[in-house]
């Protein structure tokens, strides 16, 4: 998931600044990659460190919502760093989907988690 996530957005960012010189491009994309790479464990740790720390509905729109809105805080401020030239042009597809990803991750592990619950009290 990791290498597919970073392939797919670091193509991303080169054609966000694909009007940019070479090493702006390449740097952009190189961030990218390595940021969706290394994003897509840690939003997974922390959502299931959340989740494990309880059920309510709170927690669990803090789970979906909190890691990736710390994630797109980290993303923004690397690419700045770095010197991208588009930066939430070059991080907007991943924070959609990761948005995305995050709420059905959550939806998906409190289904099991109440159906793993049910068999337990049978």
């Amino acid at each position: 998931m990791g290498i597919l996530a970073g392939l797919l957005y670091g193509l991303w960012a080169t054609y966000a600044n694909w009007n940019h010189d070479i090493a702006h491009v390449a740097r952009a994309a190189c961030v990218q990659f390595a940021l969706s790479f290394c994003s897509t464990a840690f939003l997974t740790l922390m959502i299931e460190y959340l989740l494990a720390r309880g059920r309510s509905a709170s927690n669990r729109v803090l789970a979906a919502v909190g890691p990736h809105a710390g994630m797109v805080l980290v993303f923004m401020t690397i690419h700045w760093v770095a010197g991208t030239p588009r930066v939430l042009k070059t991080i907007a597809p991943s924070a959609m989907i990761g948005l995305l990803f995050c709420i059905t991750y959550v939806l998906k592990r409190s289904q099991s988690m109440q159906k793993n619950a049910a068999h337990a009290t049978e």
